[in-house]
């Protein structure tokens, strides 16, 4: 992997290091097919998806995590509204 590949420019025009493994995704030496999209990609032994495919599972992943923080975070503000008027 080059060395541009292993860095990621953030919105502020600070370049931070990519910590893998990112999902199903580590860098390597090794031809494997990625479990989501089918398509070949370099990566680790035991890599099971691409880059972008890791990626996007844990976007998702995270999206959903959020959902539900704020579903719970609404579920506790009604427990302290109830709580609070006995």
């Amino acid at each position: 992997m080059s060395e541009e590949k292993k860095y990621k420019e953030v919105e502020n025009n600070k370049i931070t290091k990519i910590k893998y493994p990112i999902g199903g995704f580590a860098p390597g030496h090794y031809i494997s097919k990625c479990i989501t999209c089918e398509e070949q990609f370099i990566g680790d032994m035991y890599a099971n998806q691409c880059e972008s495919c890791a990626i996007n599972a844990v976007n998702e992943s995270n999206i959903q995590a959020i959902s539900k923080i704020h579903k719970l975070e609404a579920a506790l503000d009604t427990i302290k509204e109830i709580v609070g008027k006995k």
